[in-house]
């Protein structure tokens, strides 16, 4: 029978020695994640009802692992969510993760990122109780900062104030001494800036402006604090006490500044996507990706080319209709292409664009869940292993065939030509006897349109490799070149449409207490030589 004071003593062991594997845990999750940022851009802008907008505009870069959302600290508990966006135009989720002493924003990336993969977004909010006198400067008010810190390297930090209307740059104040001065074009004010480069990790910048009364609305009383230290625990129940330790380690005030809570994608690699939806996570042009489908609908003979240049013209093969080609087959971006189709034979250039962004979309909803970093190195690794395949073959012939089944793959290799020209440097190239892709293709080497072969037509004879390696490359080039009359315009198709111009960045949010002046913060607002700090920021 275990007695009272045995079994006090076994819990405190218990929670002693598990105390370790509980910071090993943690230890071992912030460790899956490593990023670095590109660029972190801050503006504040000093409004009349004594608040200020605060903007971030974040480049981050994944190293390692993968990151769905980021964390931005707040200067204190009085702020108001604004907006958040990515450089690509897309609203992202913004929202309030504020904790005990931490006060923070938690921006939801529109899609995760990976290994090597960057994202660029902007999240705005308003905050109140940020302008307080400055003691050093009589007759003097303003506000200092500490922008958002990480635990990783910063390459680009630059920050800048937008003054209050009316003030010029002889009647302001800054530390450090400002870099530059400058007008916001859209508001007529005056802006300060500093630019900062290359930080360390956890490095903590302090920039502050004051400027005279009368400017904004009427300043609040400085609030005396004298110095104090957190009170230490009188009385403390040894096994209540050390729960409360590792809590305070874990979530008390240090909880501001240590690594970010992450998130990881489980599902691993995306299997199954085409060679035309792979081109789109290879990032290859949009042309280059409406040239695959064009390839892809000659090979089945579909389509054909009716003339090439300057543009080109598309004809549908009427066989094509009764061959065994089954519905199946035929992919949505094959379908959404031959809609695209007009009478004349060229292409409507607003419908490809369309099949493009069909694309993207359907690739990207496939995607969800899945490792990106993983997914674009397994389908890299295919075509390498396509390559190799083509390589290792026995015979030409059966060179040529595998080169034949897997073209779509080997379209998307950036360097095809030297790679075809390297694989059929001592061997000629025998097309099958479904040709059609090479008829096109070898016929853009010349301005003369290529005529359309029937099916009893017999094969061409062999072509040598450096021909066929040639061929393709300027068919490759003439066809994203020619495939659409105005590329500009294309490319605009494509683009998401722009978030509309903000008109306000005003936000409602007002009435608590300075709260900048105490241990949760680690500083004093009341004077320009020192900053509210906007907490450690991080990834999950």
């Amino acid at each position: 029978m275990v007695n009272k004071e045995s079994f006090f003593h076994l819990v405190i062991l218990l929670v002693v020695f598990s105390t370790p594997f509980f910071l090993v845990s943690e230890i071992t999750q912030t460790a899956e994640i490593e990023y670095r940022i590109s660029h972190e851009w801050v503006k504040v802008w000093i409004n009349q009802d004594r608040t200020i907008d605060l903007l971030y505009d974040m480049e981050i870069i994944c190293l390692q692992g993968t990151i769905t959302y980021i964390t931005i600290g707040m200067p204190n508990e009085d702020f108001m969510i604004g907006e958040a966006s990515d450089d690509k135009g897309n609203s992202l989720s913004i929202s309030d993760v504020s904790s005990g002493t931490f006060y923070g924003v938690r921006v939801t990336l529109y899609s995760p990122i990976s290994n090597g993969e960057s994202y660029n977004f902007t999240v705005l909010t308003n905050v109140g109780h940020m302008i307080w006198k400055d003691d050093q400067n009589p007759g003097n008010e303003g506000m200092s900062l500490i922008p958002s810190w990480w635990n990783t390297e910063v390459d680009d930090l630059k920050i800048a104030f937008v003054m209050p209307p009316g003030v010029t740059i002889d009647k302001v104040r800054s530390t450090p001494n400002w870099d530059n001065a400058s007008t916001d074009s859209e508001e007529d004010r005056l802006v300060i800036y500093w630019e900062r480069s290359s930080l360390l990790p956890n490095t903590k910048l302090t920039f502050g402006i004051s400027f005279p009364e009368g400017y904004i609305q009427q300043s609040e009383e400085q609030k005396e604090f004298s110095d104090w230290i957190l009170p230490l625990f009188v009385i403390i129940i040894v096994v209540s006490g050390i729960v409360i330790l590792i809590v305070l380690r874990r979530r008390g005030p240090k909880k501001r500044y240590v690594s970010p809570k992450m998130q990881m994608e489980t599902l691993g690699i995306r299997r199954g996507l085409t060679a035309v939806e792979a081109s789109y996570l290879l990032d290859l042009k949009p042309t280059k990706i409406v040239s695959e489908i064009l390839y892809g609908l000659l090979l089945k003979r579909i389509i054909w080319v009716r003339t090439s240049n300057p543009s080109l013209k598309i004809e549908l093969i009427e066989e094509s209709k009764e061959q065994s080609e089954p519905e199946s087959t035929v992919h949505y971006y094959e379908k959404s292409f031959l809609k695209a189709i007009q009478p004349n034979g060229t292409l409507k250039e607003e419908l490809l664009a369309k099949t493009v962004v069909l694309i993207r979309e359907t690739t990207e909803a496939k995607l969800k869940g899945y490792s990106r970093y993983d997914t674009i190195t397994y389908y890299k690794r295919i075509v390498a292993e396509a390559w190799k395949q083509v390589e290792k073959a026995g015979t030409q012939e059966q060179a040529s065939e595998i080169y034949n089944e897997q073209l779509l793959w080997l379209l998307l290799d950036g360097n095809v030509q030297s790679e075809t020209k390297r694989i059929f440097k001592d061997r000629s190239f025998i097309p099958h006897t479904n040709w059609w892709w090479y008829w096109y293709i070898f016929n853009q080497r010349s301005s003369r349109s290529p005529s359309r072969p029937s099916p009893s037509d017999a094969p061409p004879p062999s072509i040598p490799g450096a021909d066929l390696a040639d061929g393709i490359a300027t068919s490759i080039e003439n066809t994203a070149n020619n495939i659409v009359r105005n590329i500009e315009k294309f490319a605009n198709s494509i683009l998401p449409t722009p978030t509309p111009k903000r008109t306000s960045r005003r936000s409602t949010r007002r009435g608590s207490s300075c709260v900048c002046a105490c241990a949760s913060c680690a500083c004093v607002c009341a004077c320009v030589s020192c900053a509210c700090a906007c907490a450690s920021g991080g990834v999950g």
